[in-house]
């Protein structure tokens, strides 16, 4: 599925009708719902929105798709963008599981956070990704060993992989995790990334994840139109 906009408001708008009527779903037949964020600039507003507008935000748990290998008084931590998106209720009432525990010891932070996740690990219902415009998604990006890992194992798990820019460590769920969710949005916005999409032909991470999942709900943004 792909919509297209032409306004950021209605952009975001549209989402997070889709989001909370996801959610509304998933809480009716679980009592809760696992959801998995990706970080970055692009769907902090949609979080935003979310949660001035879900009232049963205390029934949701958050994790992160994936993360840079920093603390989370770090200017790129994905966990500390996350938390500031999510203000309009006491704090008591979110649930938000970030990915580093451990910041000086890659190995030692994975164990820890397999243990973490393994509610995500057991169930993910909704998980919201975002792309590169190298064509990576999550961290799981062209030409990387780990990534190459990441795409191909056949278990739920989390890895470290490395990025082509700072901070180069990151963490991040595997494709067989992401895929395995009830539900997967790709929020992109621009020309670029919207061509390296649809160029199929190149089997980056982006496209192996919509081979896995046809049926992701991609929210295009192209405010040049």
């Amino acid at each position: 599925m792909q919509k297209v906009f032409s306004s950021k408001q209605k952009w975001e708008i549209a989402i997070v009708q889709a989001l909370l009527a996801d959610l509304d779903k998933a809480i009716r037949s679980d009592q809760m719902a696992n959801v998995l964020l990706s970080g970055g600039s692009t769907p902090g507003p949609v979080y935003e929105l979310l949660d001035q507008n879900c009232n049963f935000i205390e029934k949701v748990q958050f994790g992160l798709v994936d993360e840079r290998f920093v603390p989370i008084s770090s200017e790129f931590s994905n966990e500390s963008l996350i938390r500031s998106c999510f203000k309009t209720h006491s704090q008591k009432h979110y649930n938000i599981e970030g990915m580093v525990f451990d910041s000086t010891d890659e190995e030692a932070n994975l164990e820890i956070l397999k243990e973490k996740y393994e509610g995500f690990t057991n169930r993910t219902h909704l998980s919201i990704l975002g792309m590169g415009a190298d064509g990576h998604t999550a961290s799981i990006f062209p030409g990387d060993i780990a990534s190459e890992r990441a795409i191909n194992q056949d278990v739920s798990s989390f890895l470290a992989t490395r990025a082509p820019s700072e901070p180069r460590k990151r963490i991040t769920c595997n494709m067989k995790l992401i895929t395995e969710s009830n539900e997967i949005y790709l929020l992109i916005s621009g020309e670029e990334k919207w061509r390296v999409l649809n160029d199929t032909a190149r089997k980056l991470p982006i496209h192996y994840l919509l081979s896995l999942r046809p049926d992701t709900k991609i929210y295009y943004l192209n405010e040049s139109k």
